[in-house]
């Protein structure tokens, strides 16, 4: 058996089998094959998808148990995981961890830095002082059975070849190829020693299509059964960001707002609507709509907010923040953009959003919450967007802010929630 002989296979759209898989898997890494080739054999998947549930459960256990794994069997109740394509503004996972945990059910993520660091979760929560997310396998198992939550980043010997493929593919542009990113998103939470997951397709105007999701969203579903883990997808919306707030130390205040029981209303349904099935997944006796009203009640009564503040202790973090959000880092310069017609948001433009984003830099306490959400009503010169910069001249990341709204005569309509998908065959609207 030889790589290149594996290699050609896949460029001529032949299946692999169980040991071919396993041959190449290893292969990379022992480091048998340089990295033009590991990037060869994942451009493979861009004209030769996986469409077998059964090549692709071999290709994500091997990622999964290419190296060591978190042995969770001690620990009581079924541990549940929230996953997520992630993207600009998506403060989920950080609300969830904590909503979910309050009601008893043991919840982790496990995230891999990866170059959009800017919306990794793991940027999010740099933003809480002296909270430490880089836990070894001991301290991550203690963290969740003492709290019930625990958020970090992998250690290098958890499943390190999915951890290297994830940054290889980013390089070969094939993150949104279904099957690299299926396996990407199971492989890592497998090993981590999940037992149940959610997992958070978004579709939007920068991301993956609503086909591509409902395709990731299906497999996803189809190979944690075939592995053990009840699996869940729902399909979600990314036209625009999730809440109002993009930017770590900004996103951290409206996870605050909400566990307070306020916060903006997509958030919040998306996390009561995740909650419920992550809830239910994990063993909580009721129907997803008692789970429902459970999770909203302890928004409301202060156990959801305790929980993370209980969860932030664990692992170091400065909970002060919780009562006094102000301490959090603030640019130094403030602006608005405003809108220069009266209508209706019809859109945002993702990819503008995401570039001024990244043209305010990483400095604490930058980024910009958007006064104005797709159907709002706006007059002329009624603020769009408030920006925190750390620069100066922030015109241009004002008129960034102002191109990226479509104004429109009439109020658009627009879904929170497109599909959830229980098992490979059956979908619901």
């Amino acid at each position: 058996m030889q790589v290149l002989d594996l290699m050609n296979k896949r460029r001529r759209g032949e299946k692999l089998t169980t040991a071919e898989i396993t041959f190449i898997t290893k292969a990379i890494v022992a480091k048998e094959m340089t990295t033009a080739q590991v990037g060869a054999f994942l451009d493979t998947f861009s004209y030769h998808d996986m469409e077998t549930t059964a090549e692709l459960t071999d290709l994500t256990m091997a990622l999964a148990y290419s190296g060591g794994i978190y042995d969770l069997s001690d620990l009581p109740g079924i541990k549940v995981a929230p996953l997520t394509t992630d993207g600009l503004g998506d403060k989920t996972s950080l609300v969830l961890l904590p909503l979910v945990a309050s009601l008893g059910v043991p919840i982790l993520q496990v995230v891999t830095p990866l170059a959009e660091e800017m919306t990794s979760p793991l940027a999010r929560l740099a933003a809480v002082p002296q909270l430490r997310t880089k836990l070894a396998a001991d301290e991550f198992v203690t963290t969740l059975k003492k709290v019930n939550a625990v958020a970090a980043a992998p250690v290098a010997e958890l499943a390190p070849l999915q951890q290297q493929l994830a940054k290889l593919e980013i390089e070969t542009d094939t993150t949104a190829v279904p099957a690299l990113l299926t396996s990407h998103l199971l492989s890592l939470a497998i090993a981590a020693g999940v037992d149940a997951l959610v997992v958070d397709i978004k579709t939007g105007n920068n991301g993956l299509s609503l086909k591509q999701a409902q395709q990731v969203a299906k497999l996803a579903v189809a190979v944690g059964a075939e592995v053990g883990r009840r699996t869940l997808a729902v399909i979600s919306d990314l036209n625009q960001p999730i809440g109002d707030a993009v930017g770590a130390s900004w996103e951290i205040r409206e996870v605050i707002a909400t566990l307070k029981g306020g916060g903006p209303a997509d958030l919040r349904e998306l996390v009561l609507s995740l909650g419920a099935q992550l809830a239910v997944l994990g063993g909580y006796l009721g129907t997803v709509a008692d789970a429902r009203e459970a999770l909203s009640a302890n928004l409301e009564n202060g156990q959801a907010l305790a929980k993370f503040h209980e969860w932030l202790v664990a692992q170091d973090g400065d909970a002060s923040i919780v009562e006094q959000p102000d301490l959090l880092a603030t640019a130094e310069f403030t602006a608005t953009a405003r809108a220069p017609r009266s209508g209706y948001i019809a859109a945002w433009d993702m990819a503008q959003l995401k570039q001024l984003r990244q043209l305010l830099g990483q400095t604490a306490g930058v980024g910009f919450v958007l006064n104005k959400k797709i159907g709002d009503s706006v007059e002329a010169g009624e603020t769009l967007a408030t920006v925190y910069s750390a620069a100066a001249d922030i015109q241009p990341v004002l008129k960034l802010a102002q191109q990226a709204a479509t104004i429109a005569d009439k109020a658009p309509e627009h879904r929170l929630l497109y599909d959830v998908i229980d098992s490979a065959l059956e979908q619901t609207d």
